[in-house]
């Protein structure tokens, strides 16, 4: 005979289902987590999570002791890539008011590259960038600030830049000489506190062509070329690699140089390039050069693109969506306590134009090519500058440049991590929330169970 709860089972079963559905919804929403979109969906779960198992890491190396880094910022506005766009009037004016927007955030130094060959005599409106430059550097030490310059290579005949330069004829005989040259003048011009001969040898060979620089042995020789008899004034140089290149370049310039300081620049994190911080940092100390970490941004990739500079602007042009400030944020919280944890003098980060402003992702600008879609971002963050607006990664860098909290609560903090007490856990409503789902979950799972349990086994009357 058909029992009188067997329609009764599948309702029961369904809202115990719907029950615990709900409570994984709430758990999910709980989390806060970036309206990602689907195509980048995968990527920011592998950042994130990059992020995250980094921290023990950093904790295994945390003696705690206090290390007084400078936290400075690019001053995007004077980055010598821009050309002849740097004697337009307003550049100035623009250059003037990043600066102010900076100190605003607690920034307390700025990173200018001026690359080569523009700082060389031979160069067009060469006497234009020198005064320039002169006036930039006026506007800085009148903050107080601490200065900092790279001085690699333009990035000529690439998006990055609207300078052509033709390098056919260049040897590398003549590339010593004028480097040579050119930092000597840099010196004597603007006086650094540091000065940075290159951090990307990997770069500068893919720039210029010279296949010398694709050797760590021939790059040091360079280097030391460049320092013999150099008048270094009260600048302290350096050089080094990015996280992502070969250790042999630092082993070689901290062993076998006069340097002052080993350079460090990060972009991806994939494989030991979170990790090769603080591997750089070692070697530096062992040899008694300082460290510095002049360049820094979260690059959205997840593996070797294989296309150095020519694949750089589609990576590039990634950074400009908003949705992905949560990660920037968190990325940025990373290096600053890698910079405590490793004794770093220095930190800068490099798009500092997202301390000011993002674009939204939108079906119409998905795919639009970098210079579009830095032209959108730019203006976003002109009008915020304009303003005295900062983004949300702005705010989150005063936080770091203020030291108002530990970089651990920091870490802890951007990356929704876990309540590390349970007096932290009761205090906390999201965390509260999230055990009151999973609550939710196991007890709907049970209630069904129970009774489908009892009515299955018990008779029903005739």
């Amino acid at each position: 005979m058909k029992s009188k709860y067997s329609a009764v089972i599948p309702a029961i079963f369904l809202f115990s289902i719907l029950l615990a559905s709900g409570a994984l919804s709430l758990f999910g929403g709980v989390r806060g987590s970036p309206d990602v979109p689907s195509e980048y969906q995968q990527l920011y779960s592998f950042l994130e999570a990059t992020l995250n198992a980094f921290d023990p890491y950093l904790n295994s190396r945390d003696t705690g002791a206090h290390y007084p880094v400078i936290f400075g910022a690019e001053l995007l506005p004077a980055n010598s890539n821009r050309g002849t766009e740097l004697f337009a009037p307003q550049t100035m004016q623009a250059v003037i008011l990043y600066l102010d927007r900076l100190q605003e955030l607690g920034v307390q130094g700025v990173t200018i590259p001026i690359g080569y060959p523009l700082y060389t005599p031979d160069f067009p409106h060469y006497q234009d960038y020198v005064q320039f430059y002169r006036q930039v550097v006026q506007e800085v030490r009148k903050r107080g600030m601490t200065l900092a310059v790279e001085s690699s290579a333009i990035f000529a005949n690439t998006e990055f830049s609207k300078l052509q330069v033709d390098y056919s004829g260049l040897t590398f005989e003549k590339f010593e000489a004028e480097r040579k040259q050119m930092i000597a003048t840099l010196i004597r011009d603007i006086k650094p506190d540091y000065l940075n001969l290159g951090a990307e040898p990997d770069t500068q060979y893919q720039l210029l062509g010279l296949r010398e620089l694709s050797s760590p042995e021939k790059y040091t020789e360079y280097i030391n070329y460049v320092l013999t008899g150099l008048e270094r004034g009260n600048t302290k140089i350096g050089a080094g690699i990015g996280t992502w290149g070969n250790l042999n370049y630092v082993r070689s310039l901290a062993a076998q140089s006069t340097l002052d300081s080993i350079h460090v620049h990060v972009y991806p994190i994939y494989g030991n390039d979170l990790q090769n911080i603080l591997t750089i940092s070692d070697i530096a100390r062992q040899y008694g050069k300082r460290i510095v970490l002049d360049e820094a941004w979260l690059s959205k990739v997840e593996k070797p693109t294989g296309g150095g500079v020519a694949s750089a602007p589609e990576i590039f042009r990634r950074d400009a969506f908003s949705f992905w400030a949560p990660l920037d944020q968190r990325f940025l919280a990373v290096i600053a306590k890698s910079a405590r944890v490793a004794q770093i003098d220095y930190i800068s980060p490099f798009w500092t134009q997202y301390f000011f402003g993002y674009v939204d992702y939108t079906p119409s600008n998905a795919n639009l090519p970098f210079r579009e879609l830095a032209a959108m971002a730019n203006q976003v963050a002109y009008s915020n500058i304009l303003a005295g607006q900062f983004s949300s990664t702005g705010e989150f860098y005063r936080q770091i440049t203020s030291g108002s909290s530990s970089i651990t609560t920091t870490l802890q903090a951007s990356s929704s991590a876990m309540p590390s007490t349970l007096e932290e856990a009761s205090t906390s409503p999201s965390w509260s929330l999230q055990v009151f789902a999973i609550g939710l979950v196991v007890a709907a799972i049970a209630i069904g169970i129970v009774i489908l349990v009892v009515l299955r086994f018990r008779r029903p009357r005739s």
